[in-house]
């Protein structure tokens, strides 16, 4: 990991006050110094915007029709939809502090799946909003346990499209992969003694087209992070454009929906953002 990074960052004696904890061990203050990069957004660029010409990564959607090229789509108002910037906050904003009594709307309630053909991700949610959620819920949760980029990868292809954007396109991959390397890690697989967990808590809708087939959604939730008994707690969102195809939600073919708005859960902050409470 860069050094230079975290010296031309804003709040940098605030994030070291943060993680080094007096008395943890070098490799753990490396592993959380990782982990901010990632929790604090830091990692990374932007994915790519449609048409640059980056190629899919191996083991990317298998290539097949692109459900966009049936002219039943509108893709002009899908991508402003997908690409119109969320609302961006302090850094500080996703770590935890004080909560709301506020709130942006009811609570969303996530359905359950229906059959899910032996995939690591649940899947056959309903034809409805809160279905895509719960898609989604259901990706990022498998996707990030263990903070594996193998495991993520798995996960994205197995909800996304033929079309959609590469898993190597997006911005959670490419934060477990630096989180990796930053921090001496193995490139992939199980790491003894790392806990990377996180659990889903708030949602939005951001909008939809086509009727309601085409649907961007964020959700958000609690990333718990660590390693040999000393841990890290912050907010970690995921923001997809979703396309209902054969009677399932997948990550849709064209453009990438603009990054999730990062808020600890429950406060001013998320609800500013619009992000509602789960429930199941």
């Amino acid at each position: 990991m860069n050094p230079d990074l975290f010296d031309r960052a804003d709040g940098v004696e605030r994030r070291r006050a943060l993680l080094l904890i007096g008395g943890i061990a070098v490799l753990v203050v490396l592993l959380l110094v990782g982990l901010a990069v990632f929790l604090l957004g830091l990692g990374g660029d932007e994915p790519a915007a449609p048409g640059t010409g980056q190629a899919p990564a191996a083991g990317a959607p298998p290539a097949g029709p692109d459900p966009s090229a049936d002219g039943d789509w509108d893709v002009e108002a899908q991508t402003a939809l997908a690409t119109q910037p969320m609302l961006e906050l302090a850094e500080s904003a996703a770590l935890p502090h004080a909560l709301t009594d506020e709130v942006a709307g009811p609570p969303i309630t996530l359905p359950s799946p229906g059959e899910s053909n032996g995939t690591a991700v649940p899947q056959g949610f309903p034809d409805t909003e809160e279905g895509a959620i719960a898609q989604l819920v259901e990706m990022t949760r498998v996707g990030l346990e263990g903070g594996d980029p193998d495991g993520y990868r798995l996960a994205y292809e197995q909800v996304a499209a033929p079309g959609a954007p590469p898993v190597d396109s997006t911005r959670l991959y490419r934060d477990l992969q630096q989180v990796r390397a930053g921090t001496g890690l193995p490139s992939s697989g199980a790491v003894s003694g790392l806990v990377f967990t996180w659990n889903p808590t708030s949602a939005l809708v951001k909008g939809s087209t086509d009727g309601g087939r085409y649907v961007v959604v964020c959700v958000l939730g609690e990333l718990i992070t660590g390693r040999n008994g000393q841990s890290l707690s912050t907010a970690a969102g995921n923001c997809q454009a979703m396309r209902r195809i054969d009677d399932q939600w997948r990550i849709s073919p064209g453009a990438a929906a603009a990054p999730a708005t990062l808020a600890w859960p429950g406060t001013a902050e998320a609800v500013q953002a619009g992000y509602r409470d789960l429930v199941r």
